[in-house]
């Protein structure tokens, strides 16, 4: 489906991607994630389509609070 939206039948399959950015605060360390979804054309060009919805913000913040270390 994610294909027929950004891309054609001569396009590479679509793949999700992820990038979070880590960033010093004064009382420690915030974490952002973003997500989208890209495929390249025949030509070489990158078609890209955040992945922006509630859900998918949920599901990313879920993740990154599983990470967070806790102070003892």
């Amino acid at each position: 489906m994610t294909q027929v939206l950004i891309g054609n039948s001569y396009s590479t399959p679509p793949i999700a991607a992820l990038h979070y950015t880590i960033g010093p605060q004064p009382d420690g360390v915030k974490v952002w994630a973003d997500m989208w979804v890209e495929t390249q054309m025949p030509g070489g060009q990158v078609n890209t389509m955040p992945a922006n919805d509630n859900h998918t913000r949920n599901i990313l913040q879920d993740g990154l609070d599983r990470l967070k270390i806790k102070k003892g």
